[in-house]
């Protein structure tokens, strides 16, 4: 029977090894892939919303032609 959760979970999981990687699902609109929005690399502002993309080339496709892949 678990008493008490620690304040901070993951820095105790990171304490034996472990440890809880957040994730907020997107989607390439370029590309379909699955991404972790939380730490993507590659990513752009359209029209007041943030888009995340897999690579540079998914990235700069879309900054080129926006309305292509959104419109």
């Amino acid at each position: 029977m678990i008493t008490s959760m620690p304040r901070n979970l993951n820095k105790e999981l990171k304490k034996v090894g472990m440890h809880i990687e957040p994730e907020e699902k997107e989607i390439d609109v370029i590309c379909g892939m699955e991404i972790n929005s939380l730490n993507a690399k590659f990513h752009a502002e359209h029209c007041g919303e943030t888009y995340y993309f897999y690579s540079k080339t998914c990235r700069d496709h879309f900054v080129n032609d926006p309305e292509k892949y959104i419109g």
